[in-house]
């Protein structure tokens, strides 16, 4: 059974139960009003012909009693008047006999109403047939009514279900399309208004804007990767196919071996830097860090290279409390400083800050090369791309701005890359300020 079905059937028993409690409580309050009403109409007779006998008005000629008793016979409601031994004085006969017992009470089909005076009882009865009949036609409808409206409810509910579920049925269709085809490239139709489906369908789709960027962004890293492999790959093949081709001297073939183990070196830091920007996409684990400690350890840890270079860094540092973790931000850190120093001419100063406002922390490192593009920013997120100042001169992979995001993104931070009025590439690590 389809869930469309499940839940009409679901809600037709709800309404189905709802409705017969309703029903019963409804008949028996009617009930109740209607015999309210009837012993109201016998207590108002009973106390007309109590004050009757209490004013003496004496006894009526034979002729006229005797027509009083017979109209009084032909009258729905009948009365009957009661001495304190129990026998008929007035009126009457009664349809059920002395009750001496004051108030309503039903007897077979007679509704019997008795007021106490002080000469006796007086008793005023009626069939209450009429009023069971009406109860009864109205129970008849209520029972012939409660099925029709069940079955209207049904249809009624059975269209509203499949037009509230037909956005589930079109993000099962594109799931099923998209597992297919392994594409992602379709979108769910966005529902009207504000609520859950709504939401859920806005949701899909950015689901799949995510996926999609991420599966774009997996084959360039793949495609380059493979291109970045393949040129080493080739160096080591040619080196050791022409040492292959004829007998070399010990010395050209130590060359070839030194060559051999360049790329190699080369290969392998590229490899490690592809792990940990693989790596780097793994939600962060949270712990508070302090991203003047983390500018502090990436600073110390790349001051060879720095000095190598003959460049100078220029630290300067306020707390920044944020939340993360403190090996990957130092990673994020040292990459940041790294690609400063290489873009920075010799005798330049490399900026590295922190600082922070009331939401964010941010770790800022800003070089003196001669700045990038605006236009070209974004395609220096991407990984293996490299500056357009850095050439060939072997320097890096072109990995480590893309393994900054990568980071940053795992702590629910970013990126941002900012061309300096004075010249230059600010590039700024911003996180969420821990409180």
């Amino acid at each position: 059974m389809s869930f469309r079905w499940r839940l009409t059937l679901t809600y037709a028993a709800l309404l189905a139960v709802t409705l017969l409690i309703a029903g019963a409580f409804s008949f028996a309050a009617l009930r109740h009003t209607l015999y309210d009403g009837l012993d109201a109409s016998l207590r108002t007779y009973a106390q007309k012909q109590a004050q009757i006998e209490a004013t003496g008005g004496g006894e009526p000629p034979s002729g006229v009693e005797a027509a009083l008793g017979q109209l009084n016979r032909q009258q729905p409601t009948r009365l009957t008047v009661y001495d304190l031994q129990g026998r008929e004085v007035d009126c009457g006969p009664s349809r059920v006999g002395f009750l001496p017992q004051a108030g309503a009470v039903q007897v077979g089909s007679e509704r019997v109403f008795t007021v106490r005076i002080p000469e006796g009882w007086i008793q005023a009865s009626q069939s209450d047939a009429a009023l069971r009949a009406s109860l009864g036609q109205i129970l008849r409808l209520e029972l012939l009514g409660l099925p029709l409206l069940l079955l209207l409810t049904l249809g009624i509910g059975y269209v509203l279900a499949d037009r509230a579920l037909r956005p589930v049925d079109q993000v099962s269709d594109l799931a099923a399309r998209i597992a297919r085809s392994g594409q992602p490239g379709e979108r769910v139709p966005v529902s009207p208004g504000a609520d859950e489906l709504a939401r859920l369908t806005r949701t899909i789709n950015d689901m799949l804007d995510k996926l999609d960027a991420q599966m774009a962004r997996e084959r360039l890293f793949a495609h380059a990767s493979a291109h970045e492999l393949r040129t080493p790959i080739s160096v080591i093949r040619a080196a050791a196919s022409l040492a292959l081709e004829h007998g070399r001297t010990p010395e050209q073939y130590r060359e070839v071996l030194a060559q051999v183990r360049e790329v190699s070196e080369d290969m392998s830091g590229l490899t490690h830097r592809l792990l940990a920007l693989a790596r780097a996409g793994r939600p962060a684990e949270q712990h508070a860090v302090n991203l003047a400690d983390v500018a502090l350890m990436a600073a110390e840890l790349h001051t060879p290279e720095v000095q190598e270079r003959g460049t100078r860094l220029q630290v300067t540092l306020e707390d920044a409390a944020a939340c993360g973790d403190f090996d990957a931000l130092v990673l994020a850190a040292g990459n940041l400083i790294q690609n400063a120093v290489r873009y920075s001419p010799p005798g330049s100063c490399v900026l590295v800050s922190c600082r922070v406002d009331a939401t964010h922390a941010c770790l800022s490192v800003q070089d003196a090369g001669p700045g990038i593009p605006a236009d070209e920013l974004p395609r220096l997120l991407q990984p293996f791309q490299r500056g357009p100042q850095q050439g060939g001169s072997g320097g890096g992979a072109g990995l480590g701005l893309a393994l900054v995001e990568a980071i940053a993104e795992a702590h629910g931070g970013k990126l941002m890359l900012l061309t300096s009025p004075g010249g230059g590439l600010r590039a700024e690590l911003i996180l969420s300020r821990n409180t």
